[in-house]
């Protein structure tokens, strides 16, 4: 087998490449050639040649059908599946804890009302307290007299117009 030597097939006769140059020559004087192209153009087709181009193209857009990648069945899979994995989430991942008024820190209700991000008017704090709360708030009342408050109005407040009032 390493004796055998590749050959491709063709073969260039002897000297070719030396009288192409003067073969060519020959045949172009003797005047074989056509004088004519063999080939020829219609009238009036590159004016034409451009609606002719338009129409066969619209033609072929109307006969186009478009597949779409995802069928209706599919995508209707596809969506009862991420209805399904939401609602099971929710359902599992729920807070069932009520936080009630006694878990609340008082402290961060007060600062919330006094920097007035919650309005409460008198009727909302009322519905909030209980009839324990209303007693507390009476018996506290009851040590502030009127007297009690002219005296101290007496001694904090220099205008006395409005003492008089």
């Amino acid at each position: 087998m390493k004796d055998k030597k590749h050959t491709e097939g063709f073969n260039v006769p002897k000297d070719y490449f030396e009288e192409f140059e003067e073969h060519l020559f020959s045949k172009l004087s003797e005047g074989i050639f056509p004088k004519e192209p063999g080939f020829s153009v219609p009238n009036d087709y590159f004016n034409e040649v451009e609606e002719k181009i338009i129409i066969t193209t619209k033609d072929l857009d109307k006969d186009k059908k478009v597949i779409s990648m995802f069928s209706r069945k599919t995508l209707l899979y596809a969506a009862s599946i991420a209805a399904i994995a939401i609602l099971v989430f929710s359902l599992f991942n729920s807070n069932n804890s009520i936080i009630s008024m006694e878990e609340i820190d008082i402290s961060s209700i007060e600062s919330y009302i006094e920097e007035e991000r919650i309005e409460f008017s008198s009727q909302d704090l009322t519905a909030l307290l209980n009839d324990e709360d209303f007693s507390v708030l009476t018996s506290e009342n009851e040590f502030i007299t009127e007297k009690s408050i002219t005296e101290y109005l007496l001694e904090n407040i220099e205008d006395t117009s409005i003492i008089n009032e």
